[in-house]
């Protein structure tokens, strides 16, 4: 892979990343509690699955883009 690719690829997984942990308030707002620990669970792990087998992949073929998406979250809150 090629850094340019990893770099769409990584940017995607952090999106759905945080598209994912929306859904928690979601939940907190409008499902009982039950529903909420039983969704909360398999949105975490959706979550952390996407962070083990994508971005950390991604980021030890490339840590450069490590170091770009750290810069761009602390500055504008997300990479680009």
């Amino acid at each position: 892979m090629n850094k340019e690719l990893a770099r769409i690829i990584g940017v995607t997984a952090f999106r759905s990343s945080a598209d994912m942990g929306h859904l928690v308030t979601l939940l907190k707002e409008h499902c009982s509690e039950e529903e909420r620990k039983l969704y909360g669970i398999a949105i975490a792990t959706a979550i952390a699955t996407i962070q083990i087998e994508v971005l950390s992949k991604i980021f030890a073929e490339f840590p450069e883009l490590q170091t770009d998406f750290d810069r761009q979250i602390k500055e504008y809150g997300r990479p680009f």
